[in-house]
């Protein structure tokens, strides 16, 4: 066999924290091979960290090449670098068998047509297949271990931090400050796309401008309140353990901030990002986006009057619910919102008499609760896989029964998650904030009532009415219950034009 002209074929894996040095060192050892047998080269080398057969774009395209009769052989540190998966170790092989092409490494050449050679082949490529399943198994044992002790092992950390040499994330000044004014623009009640326009000039890591989804994410994020977050997936993305770990690492947002942006988020979204609950365009009302229908709960818009230039309307539902003036709606609410501190005052009070007792009391209950349930569906899981070893389930029911199983883990670990934040904000500290917080909001909209109200003015009322309520819901009538009758033979109704308002705060 003449070999004039082969290919290097160099691969390093990140997934195995393999670095750029390994794939110099790679790139010295094939050259020198090739120029201490005078072969002519061409390098091909690629960084690829498991995935499918069709990511390999650069061994795909040396197939390709190979197949053309480009080369006359393919040199390799070692053969696992061709691949470590069996099957794809065969169909690597098909090529080069079909077209006479042997592997050259520095220990040895294997020519595929012969059959001792093969055998070497395929019993090697057995070996590094099991050597990658028993190095992935470690991998993941290695990513949970690390999860579990607040080590950030989930690629490049969110803006604000950097991982330092113990695999820890520290703060990064001058992005923290940028991450506290995000948060504080949402806990204020702006919206993500005005977020966007007030940051205007700052860059994401990557050196882009931030978008709104870059915001949702940001807004999202619990690692800022000091907590990592990690999912163990299988091949086909199945989370089948999910890690947190608490006080891993300097917080840039208190816990309770954090919770307060999610609820202002969650007013201003119904489900994802994609879905927006509120609309834009100019505040013709300081209850802009918040009016709902009473009778079908359909949301009711503002409109402005064509013929009365400063005339505001609620337009009518339709359902057949009519509208009003906007200063009728006005006055009946502001009825309603006086008794908005007062309720909160007395909330307040109720939930600081219960912190300590029964509300955290019944908190933890649930939270062991659900952790047995957790260590049964795991019992579960792993008699599920015992069963299909044994035969007992075929491939198709252990499949169906491994997702459901993995389903409702996931499920619960999400809502154990949830009431562990929900326990550790059950504190006084942190309950007299938030309700202290809603308090003050009422004052500012209070002060900004009792004056003549300007077009600045109501975009701010709008702004703290949405923070703190969800909904307002309005219904027309034309007759209402006023008491009952003298002669107590039935209601007394009261016939006229009536507007009755329900607030229903966050």
């Amino acid at each position: 066999m003449i070999i004039k002209t082969v290919a290097i074929y160099n691969r390093i894996s990140r997934a195995n924290n393999e670095t750029d040095d390994v794939l110099l060192n790679h790139r010295t050892i094939t050259t020198r091979l090739c120029e201490s047998k005078e072969y002519k080269y061409k390098i091909y080398e690629e960084i690829e960290s498991g995935g499918k057969f069709e990511e390999r774009k650069v061994l795909l395209q040396l197939l390709k090449d190979i197949a053309q009769g480009l080369y006359d052989g393919i040199v390799v540190v070692e053969l696992s670098r061709i691949a470590r998966d069996n099957l794809y170790s065969q169909m690597i092989a098909k090529v080069l068998e079909e077209n006479d092409v042997p592997i050259i490494t520095p220990t040895k050449i294997y020519n595929l047509n012969d059959e001792s050679d093969r055998f070497m082949f395929d019993v090697e490529s057995m070996i590094s297949s099991k050597e990658l399943k028993a190095i992935t198994r470690r991998m993941k044992n290695g990513k949970i271990e690390g999860a579990k002790r607040g080590e950030w092992i989930q690629g490049n950390p969110p803006i604000g931090y950097k991982r330092n040499d113990d695999k820890k994330l520290v703060i990064v000044e001058s992005e923290a400050i940028l991450v506290q004014q995000i948060f504080n623009y949402a806990d204020s009640g702006y919206g993500i796309p005005s977020i966007v326009s007030k940051i205007t000039g700052y860059k994401t890591a990557n050196g882009k401008s931030f978008t709104t989804t870059a915001i949702y994410t940001i807004l999202k994020n619990r690692t800022y309140t000091g907590v990592i977050t990690y999912n163990a997936k299988d091949k086909k993305g199945n989370i089948t353990d999910s890690i947190v770990t608490k006080n891993a690492h300097e917080a840039i947002i208190t816990r309770e901030q954090f919770s307060l942006v999610q609820q202002a988020v969650k007013g201003r979204m119904s489900g994802d990002l994609e879905t927006r609950n509120r609309s834009r365009g100019m505040v013709l009302s300081t209850l802009k986006d918040l009016v709902y229908c009473r009778q079908c709960k359909s949301k009711m818009g503002f409109k402005k009057d064509s013929k009365q230039a400063n005339a505001i309307y609620l337009k009518a539902c339709k359902c057949g619910n009519r509208g009003v003036s906007e200063s009728s709606l006005l006055v009946a609410f502001q009825k309603k919102f006086r008794f908005l501190e007062r309720f909160y005052r007395e909330e307040w009070q109720k939930a600081l008499e219960t912190t300590d007792t029964i509300s955290k009391d019944s908190l933890v209950q649930q939270n062991e609760e659900m952790s047995k349930t957790l260590d049964k569906l795991n019992s579960k899981l792993k008699r599920i896989r015992s069963a299909y070893l044994e035969e007992v389930f075929t491939k198709e029911e252990y499949l169906s029964e491994k997702s459901n199983a993995e389903s409702e883990i996931k499920k619960i670990s999400d809502a154990k998650d949830e009431l562990l934040q929900d326990i550790e904000s059950l504190d006084k500290e942190s309950i007299s904030s938030q309700y202290e917080s809603k308090i003050e909001k009422i004052r500012q909209i209070n002060d900004i009532y009792n004056k003549e109200v300007s077009y600045k003015d109501m975009v701010e009322v709008n702004r703290l009415l949405k923070l703190m309520l969800d909904k307002v819901y309005y219904i027309r009538l034309t007759e209402k219950v006023t008491g009952i009758s003298p002669s107590r033979k039935g209601l007394k109704v009261e016939q006229g034009d009536f507007i009755q308002i329900l607030i229903a705060s966050k």
